[in-house]
């Protein structure tokens, strides 16, 4: 029996060693994926050109502020498009986590955010999640929190 058992894993094995390979393929096309969506989102806001953004952010996306402000993808876009959030964006830090259809963006920001006359922003840690829907990679929700 044991011999059995034995000569099952060394079949086995290779096609095991194979499928973990591409799932790690996988997983770097996403990562790739995601970073590109994400760079494409962080252009758009330094451009304040919301054609991007209605089609990378969710139709139910939801960012929570460092001031515990709760705002949807409609606040987002309608600010950005009138003309009352300004932002700029230099990313110093961010890593992606892939896990199947969901990903996880940490990143750190300096940000300098004009919202309707008032400055905000700073130095800030902020957490992504992207799913995918088909074959695009969406934000559905932004947690954003100041370095102290």
């Amino acid at each position: 029996m044991w011999k059995f058992a034995a000569l099952i894993t060394l079949l086995l094995w290779p096609a095991q060693l194979i499928l973990s390979g591409q799932a790690g393929d996988s997983d770097a096309e996403s990562r790739r994926q995601v970073l590109t969506t994400d760079d494409r989102r962080i252009e758009a806001l330094r451009r304040g050109d919301v054609a991007p953004l209605r089609q990378i952010y969710a139709d139910d996306y939801t960012l929570v502020t460092p001031a515990g402000v709760v705002r949807s993808k409609t606040d987002q876009i309608n600010e950005l498009a009138s003309g009352q959030l300004l932002q700029k964006i230099e990313v110093t830090e961010r890593t992606v986590r892939i896990y199947g259809d969901v990903a996880i963006v940490l990143s750190r920001e300096k940000t300098s955010i004009l919202l309707a006359g008032q400055q905000l922003g700073g130095d800030m840690r902020l957490t992504r999640t992207y799913r995918k829907f088909g074959s695009e990679w969406r934000v559905i929700a932004t947690h954003g929190s100041l370095v102290r």
